[in-house]
This record gives structure tokens, sequence and C-alpha cells, in this order.
């Protein structure tokens, strides 16, 4: 499940670097009169899928599926660009036996599912049948929506067999104008100053002195205090996730921590 995790960052990566806004703020016309953003409507959509045996033994039975949300309303290109990403998303975060993104995308909701049966069907063959269930589940929901931003959280809830169960987050933005993902400095004007109010609230989160080593409490690897790989805009402020993995052991679960307007006062752009 790490090793999913991982190649979901590489993932992210390559996606982002496609989908950079152009310039900066919301586009007005010639004029330089501004037009106002058409709105973006969502709805959850749910997809399901189980092994036959579920219905026979309850305690042997596979299980994915998910409960996610799509814009169905808004300018055509914009809501086919916002349900891309979210499907690219969706997809990574179902196919927990993916080798690779590429291998991934090419892939539709229908066969990720099919794959995921089968390797269940494979895996307790090999082991002789027994007592085993497996479930993949993915909830998402948009988390804030304003004129310019609109983002999304997914949370995905995963045991395929092993020590324990898995669970990650993914946070998007949109540009509601483009549909375009914004980044980090597309949502604020000075990451420097973000990188320390996070990691003062980092330290909060996790109830640890402003001169302890986040080292030797067992964060960041070794490494300097970093900012996470999701984020949101939401009405509160900037929400940062630290999902399990990525700066500390499994043990110490997910980070999670919300850096209020007021103090973001300054650096953080019109939203």
């Amino acid at each position: 499940m790490h090793h999913n995790h991982l190649m979901f960052f590489f993932f992210v990566l390559i996606l982002a670097t496609g989908c950079r806004p152009n310039g900066q703020g919301g586009g007005g016309t010639e004029e330089g009169e501004e037009q106002p953003a058409p709105a973006l409507a969502f709805e959850q959509r749910e997809f399901s899928r189980q092994s036959p045996s579920c219905e026979q033994d309850s305690n042997y039975c596979a299980l994915i599926k998910a409960d996610y949300p799509l814009a169905v309303a808004g300018p055509e290109e914009v809501v086919k660009r916002v349900n891309d990403t979210l499907q690219s998303y969706l997809k990574v975060s179902l196919a927990v036996f993916a080798s690779s993104p590429e291998d991934t995308q090419k892939q539709s909701i229908e066969e990720i599912a099919d794959n995921f049966l089968k390797e269940f069907e494979t895996a307790n063959s090999e082991e002789g049948g027994g007592e085993n269930n497996w479930q993949v589940e993915v909830s998402g929901e948009p988390l804030f929506q304003s004129k310019e931003v609109v983002s999304v959280q997914l949370t995905t809830d995963a045991y395929v067999g092993g020590a324990h169960p898995n669970s990650f987050v993914y946070l998007i933005n949109f540009n509601t104008r483009t549909g375009e993902v914004l980044l980090l400095p597309d949502l604020v004007s000075d990451t420097a100053r973000l990188l320390e109010l996070a990691e003062v609230a980092f330290r909060e989160a996790r109830e640890l002195g402003p001169d302890e080593s986040l080292s030797e409490a067992g964060f960041f690897w070794g490494d300097a205090f970093a900012l996470p790989e999701n984020y949101a805009i939401t009405e509160e402020g900037l929400y940062f996730f630290y999902n399990p993995y990525e700066v500390a052991a499994y043990v110490f679960g997910p980070t999670e921590f919300t850096i209020e307007r007021d103090k973001l006062s300054g650096i953080l752009k019109e939203l």
C-alpha cells in the first residue's frame, strides 16, 4: 500500500505539470470588464462491485466502491477538465494493485474493479481459502466553493490483507474559470512565510515545542520540515493533510491542521 502512495506522488507531478493555470487573476473581457464566474455545480456519483461470494459468506468477500463528486453544470470545457482530473485521482485511489500510473489511467473504473476482484480470488486460492475480507472504499465531496476556486477531498480506506488497513486523503483545488488544478503558489503569494506558519501549526498539532527536534520526534525522516502533498482552500483557511508514511511511520497516523484566514492575511490570494 505504501507503494501505491509513492506511485501516486509521481502521477501528481505529471498531472500538475500539465495543469498550471495560465496567468493570475480571473480573466476579463478585452474592455477590461471582468465577467462573472459561471457556476460549477456538483453531484455525487456511486460505483460498487463485489465478489459473488459476498452473498453466501460475509467472511469471504471482496468489495470495491466509490461515492464521489463530479461537475454536472458549468462551461463544457471546464466541466470536462475538472471531471477528467477527478476521474484520474479516483482511478489511482481505487487501483491498489496498479503497476504504474500510466497503466491505471488507461483502464476504466470497471476494469480496475475487475482486476481487484481477480486479485482477491487469486490470493485466496493460493492460501487455500479461509476467512478473508478485502475492501477498497473511496468517499469524496467538495469542501469549499467560491467564484474563483473549488476544493475537493477524496478519502480512501482500504484493506487487502497484511498487518493493518490503509487510509489516505487527496485534496484538489480547481480554478473555477478554467478547470485547471491550482498549486500552492496559485493560492498564496509567499510560500516561504507559509512554510513558517505551517511548521508552527504542525508542531501544535503534534504537541511539540518550538525547539524540539522534528527528526528525533519521528517526523520528516531526518529532513527539514516540508509542506504536505495535499492541501485545500476552505472557508476557515488553508487545510493541510499529511498522509500516513508521508512524513512519519505508519503508527503516527496522519497529521492535519488548518491555518486560519486571519493568520494568512497578506499572503492568501483573493479566493
